[in-house]
């Protein structure tokens, strides 16, 4: 990272101890100083390889810092922050990072509220589901998603995702039984 860059990020004001071995900066260039061994017992993902060093690097990670502000409170000992206090779009991203960094605690938080939110938002859901291996949060949000309508499944889902949308709701009619699974 470059000294500019360096200079205009900002530390969080959670994580920033001086202990900590490993500094992160978010998108949006905050820096989040947190503990190797804490990341090694709760999460696959941000484990680096034995024998490197972290202490003087900076890992530029592409997530927004209210998302890892979040998911860092889960690599310590502490109560879980409350994820029902903020906005879908923070708690869907922070989400996909958890399954993306093998957050372990962070994850099953977040599939169970994916489940309470599929009537609120059965795209995303859905989406969340296929992605990450969750076969009954996806029965749970298809039919919900499939009741919207095609210019707004247009407007969620990327390209395959949306075509396979369109062959499945077409079929639907033909294949009515309680069972069935959107497959992306």
């Amino acid at each position: 990272m470059s000294n500019v860059a360096q200079a205009l990020s900002i530390m969080s004001d959670r994580f920033c101890a001086q202990d900590a071995d490993v500094t992160f900066e978010s998108y949006d260039h905050i820096l989040f100083r947190v503990h190797k061994k804490n990341l090694e017992s709760t999460s696959e993902g941000f484990s680096p390889p034995s024998g490197t060093t972290t202490s003087n690097e900076i890992v530029q990670l592409s997530e927004r810092s209210e998302v890892l502000d979040l998911l860092f409170q889960y690599a310590y000992p502490q109560r879980p922050p409350d994820l029902t206090s903020i906005p879908f779009e923070v708690f869907a991203d922070l989400a996909e990072a958890a399954e993306k960094y093998q957050m372990f605690g962070a994850m099953e938080f977040c599939r169970l509220l994916m489940k309470a939110a599929y009537n609120d938002h059965p795209f995303e859901v859905l989406l969340y589901s296929t992605r990450h291996g969750y076969p009954e949060l996806m029965t749970l949000a298809q039919r919900r998603a499939l009741k919207l309508s095609p210019a707004d499944a247009f407007k969620l889902f990327p390209p395959a995702s949306y075509i396979a949308f369109l062959s499945y709701a077409d079929a639907l009619p033909f294949t009515m039984d309680r069972d069935s699974q959107i497959c992306f």
